[in-house]
């Protein structure tokens, strides 16, 4: 491990190129779900299939994160991050051959390089951002994630409208690309020659999901993230949807709605994580994130079907504050409980249940809304999860508070 000197060297600079990653995959991510009301139909597919689409995405990501940690040893985070972007823009460009046999390979390649974002991006920040404002920091990255959302919300119906969706998705997969490229100019200071090392001889990729057997902390936070996920990406995938199809709105008007709900979310963020840092602690905080994700989701799943938009409005901006403001508080609290040299690991280890609930989240609603049923029924039966485990986090929080 560096020393503590060293490692404080560029934490802002480190910041501003792991956000930049974050935002890149979190927007083509979402572009799907943005789009899918509208480009879906055009390819003889249902909308709600956007479900399936994302599903395989997420279960690229979460195989892709496992061994991430021996990658960021050989390479260096800022290298893999390079090629997370790469795997991203290399997705954008197959989804726009306009023929449904592409979505395949298009949501592996996306999955893939998102599932690359997040333990690179720990490694990188966990080298150079102190301690203790390790909870400001990574909620500050992890904004990144509303924030790539609330740009796919307001740029893909713009891009859709002026050039064809082809065209605005081709412009997100070069911008990767020239990100990609401008990392190269941060590799002297975020990683400098000679930190990175072999990865362990006989180290299989799935050994960090062994840190999940062993290691008690490490578990239960990966459960939580599993069930906060799935909540998180039902909201982030069917939004639209609802308010679009369900609720009668216009898609600019409900992409627009998820764009502001996602600047609410990633001011959310930054304020859960302070809070995590200074007055409450992180397990805490995610129990009580639980219950009011829960409220969340049912309010929009209420307000959604109004067909006005103030209502619309204000019920996703709710629900997005709490359903997408969990994840700098869960950083933080695996910064806590993991050494920091085992970061990368524990990262792409933990990952590996999140992105098991990201992937069951918009699946089980796509199996809902092709049973019958509807996105705002899906919803309410989605919110009961987090509700439960919420108050299971409190009332363990709460014991180990009395038995101190």
């Amino acid at each position: 491990m560096t020393p503590t000197a060293e490692r404080l060297h560029f934490p802002w600079l480190a910041l501003v190129a792991m956000l930049a990653v974050q935002v890149l995959a979190s927007m083509v991510m979402s572009t799907a779900a943005v789009l899918s009301p509208v480009v879906a139909p055009s390819l003889s597919l249902p909308p709600e299939r956007v479900g399936i689409f994302v599903a395989v995405a997420y279960l690229a990501a979460m195989t892709a994160g496992l061994p991430t940690g021996q990658w960021v040893a050989r390479w260096g985070g800022v290298r893999v991050s390079q090629g997370s972007l790469l795997a991203l823009g290399v997705g954008a460009l197959l989804a726009t051959v306009g023929e449904a046999w592409a979505l395949l390979p298009a949501a592996l390649c996306i999955g893939f390089g998102y599932g690359l974002a997040n333990p690179t991006a720990a490694a990188v920040l966990a080298r150079h951002v102190p301690a203790q404002s390790s909870g400001l920091f990574f909620s500050m990255k992890q904004a990144g994630v509303p924030l790539g959302v609330a740009v796919a919300g307001l740029c893909m119906p713009l891009g859709l409208g002026l050039l064809g969706w082809q065209v605005s998705v081709r412009v997100a997969a070069l911008v990767c690309v020239g990100v990609s490229f401008w990392l190269w100019t941060t590799l002297s200071r975020l990683q400098p020659p000679g930190e990175q090392q072999p990865a362990p001889s006989g180290m299989r990729w799935w050994a960090p999901l062994q840190d999940l057997k062993h290691d008690r902390a490490m578990r239960r936070l990966g459960l939580v993230s599993l069930v906060y996920a799935m909540s998180q990406q039902g909201f982030l995938t069917f939004l639209v949807s609802l308010l679009h199809l369900e609720g009668g709105l216009m898609l600019a008007s409900a992409a627009a709605i998820l764009a502001a709900s996602q600047l609410a979310s990633t001011a959310a963020r930054v304020g859960f994580g302070h809070l995590a840092d200074r007055w409450m602690p992180p397990f805490r905080l995610l129990g009580w994130l639980g219950v009011f994700m829960s409220v969340g989701l049912v309010l929009l799943a209420w307000g959604g079907l109004s067909g006005h938009v103030m209502i619309s409005a204000v019920s996703a901006l709710l629900c997005g504050t709490f359903v997408m403001g969990w994840n700098g508080v869960f950083f933080a609290a695996l910064v806590r409980s993991v050494p920091r040299e085992r970061l990368a690991n524990a990262a792409g280890a933990t990952q590996f249940l999140t992105f098991t609930g990201a992937m069951m989240g918009p699946f089980l609603i796509s199996q809902w809304v092709a049973a019958g049923g509807s996105f705002s029924q899906g919803l309410q039966a989605l919110s009961l999860i987090p509700a439960v485990v919420g108050l299971l986090l409190l009332r363990q929080t709460a014991t180990a508070a009395a038995a101190d």
